[in-house]
């Protein structure tokens, strides 16, 4: 499907218009690919009081929290290196009462967004959650988190969870077309429901085609244009993280990024570094080419393994044809509604 306007714009727009302070954002990717490009904007835009969904992270929670961007985070899992003896950013803030923690499993957080993209108040989970803190613990989202509910069929009890609507969610893709419909493959992790769970989606890609590229390969669309408001041009947009058919996991980057993690003052200095010091994510992968050369970007580039093609053909029949002629009724248009007006409409 495609609408008639052209969302393609820069990242700094899209995070200007359609993100702003206070509001709840998720992240429509989680382990692979994360949209990084977008997440590193949002803090070199300085954004205030955000609300973050995350089913589970790896650098973008603690960069977010360098960067001062986070009040509230919602998640089931956050990546950390050092153990006991080097707490993560996550924790030392919430420890120290600076930010609002919601703890979720990884299932439960993924029925909550899928309810939210179902728009229904809440979607059964597997009752063992019950006996957890998970359950019985309850920050930001309070009562709304998980209740118990009667099946209407034996009386037992249910466990629910309540469904989750951020407001925006930035999400990185394979492809696009310039209005806004996304196609992803490989790991489908939350992609699909924590997407369309929002009210407003901001979608990075690797490349944008042409919209009869998108016609091609219908089945690898997960969001639709009419869903989306910004779209962004963003090669080596979820680096770090790996994206299927084009680049793998910088483990080698991202081990520098936890070493520096390790203190709030060298975390700092490598959010000054690697986002306030470059102006988007090209000048990023300048950056890059500059302290490490481009062999590990040629390393970690995807070799092509290509699906077989679908045939997704019909016999494309219409009822009518150009003269307004039937074969299937043997009649033209005309004397077909002639024979409705006389017979009725059950013939």
């Amino acid at each position: 499907m495609s609408d008639a306007t052209s969302k393609l714009m820069t990242a700094e727009e899209a995070v200007r218009r359609f993100l702003p302070d206070g509001c709840t954002c998720c992240t429509g990717n989680f382990l692979h690919p994360i949209p990084y490009a977008l997440v590193h904007e949002i803090i070199r835009q300085r954004r205030k009081d955000l609300t973050l969904i995350s089913q589970s992270a790896v650098e973008e929670i603690e960069q977010l929290l360098v960067g001062g961007c986070l009040r509230r985070v919602a998640t089931s899992w956050s990546y950390r290196t050092g153990g006991e003896k080097s707490p993560s950013h996550l924790e030392t803030a919430y420890k120290a009462g600076k930010l609002e923690l919601e703890d979720y499993s990884n299932y439960t957080l993924l029925m909550a967004l899928k309810a939210g993209a179902m728009r229904v108040p809440f979607l059964p989970v597997m009752g063992a959650i019950r006996y957890t803190d998970i359950f019985r613990k309850r920050g930001w989202v309070g009562e709304r988190k998980y209740g118990i509910v009667q099946n209407p069929w034996d009386g037992s009890e249910v466990v629910v969870v309540g469904a989750i609507n951020p407001e925006v969610c930035i999400m990185h893709v394979q492809r696009a077309d310039r209005f806004g419909n996304a196609q992803y493959w490989g790991p489908g992790t939350n992609v699909k429901w924590a997407t369309l769970a929002c009210q407003r989606i901001i979608v990075s890609a690797e490349e944008i085609v042409d919209h009869e590229v998108i016609l091609a390969s219908p089945e690898l669309t997960v969001v639709p244009s009419f869903r989306v408001d910004a779209v962004v041009s963003e090669p080596w947009g979820g680096h770090p993280a790996e994206l299927i058919g084009f680049y793998e996991s910088d483990w080698s980057f991202r081990a520098l990024f936890f070493m520096e993690n390790n203190t709030i003052e060298s975390a700092q200095r490598w959010v000054e570094e690697w986002i306030h010091g470059v102006r988007n994510r090209s000048e990023y992968m300048q950056h890059y080419i500059s302290r490490f050369g481009e062999e590990p970007l040629r390393w970690m580039q995807a070799k092509a393994t290509v699906s077989a093609p679908a045939n997704w053909g019909s016999a494309f029949t219409r009822p009518w044809n150009e003269e307004g002629y039937s074969e299937r009724f043997q009649m033209t248009k005309e004397q077909f509604e002639q024979m409705i007006e006389e017979k009725g409409e059950l013939v």
